[in-house]
């Protein structure tokens, strides 16, 4: 989970990717997101996951890029049962080569949507992105909040591999069962990142108050 986060942190780079006007990398971030929900054949998805691939490789992103994908596993995974669980119900026998080849679909093209905008911000840095929303005419508001978020990206990343490593010390097994119990093996981790979340919220609202922000 802690690698998937990295996806959102900009890696300094001087390729052609990163000099391309922001503007233009958002589009096609888009326009890969948008073909992948359109789309339902892993054909379609195995073709978006290899354009993604060539721009992490031109970018000298590709060990991040990979780190991203690889981050999501669990959650992929999850995703992978659930829908065959729901499949399984659904066409009445326990194995069925129809719900296990749209279940894996759907597992593939989760790993496309959340690959799809990994490029984007691995080349893309704070700065370029609150340009390129404001000359979207997005409200300056709404822009400086978004930056921000992505901004704490890293600091949540690395708190949260801290809390991972610190649960792991005192004897939290997350690598071992099936998929739910990893799921579960995930809420005592999730209860103190949400609370660090909180109290780092407060404190950034209390910063913008004492310099008047948006007054």
């Amino acid at each position: 989970m802690a690698t998937m986060l990295q996806g959102l942190q900009f890696y300094p780079g001087k390729s052609i990717v990163h000099r391309l006007d922001p503007r233009v990398k958002l589009f096609l971030s888009s326009a890969l997101l948008i073909t992948t929900l359109l789309y339902l054949e892993v054909t379609i998805t195995t073709l978006i996951i290899a354009i993604e691939a060539i721009l992490a490789i031109i970018s000298g992103t590709m060990k991040r890029w990979i780190k991203t994908v690889y981050g999501a596993a669990p959650l992929v995974i999850a995703v992978f049962a659930m829908n065959y669980r729901v499949g399984s119900f659904s066409y009445g026998e326990f194995f069925s080569p129809t719900g296990l080849y749209e279940s894996f679909a759907a597992a593939y093209r989760l790993i496309a949507l959340l690959a799809s905008f990994s490029i984007f911000f691995l080349t893309t840095t704070p700065e370029e992105l609150g340009m390129t929303l404001t000359k979207f005419k997005i409200p300056y508001m709404y822009t400086f909040a978004f930056v921000s978020a992505i901004r704490f990206t890293p600091v949540l990343a690395e708190e949260l591999q801290t809390i991972m490593d610190a649960q792991r010390s005192r004897g939290l097994e997350l690598d071992k069962g099936g998929p739910l119990a990893k799921i579960r093996g995930y809420i005592p981790i999730l209860v103190p990142l949400i609370v660090n979340v909180l109290r780092r919220s407060y404190e950034l609202a209390e910063a913008m108050e004492v310099k008047c922000f948006g007054a």
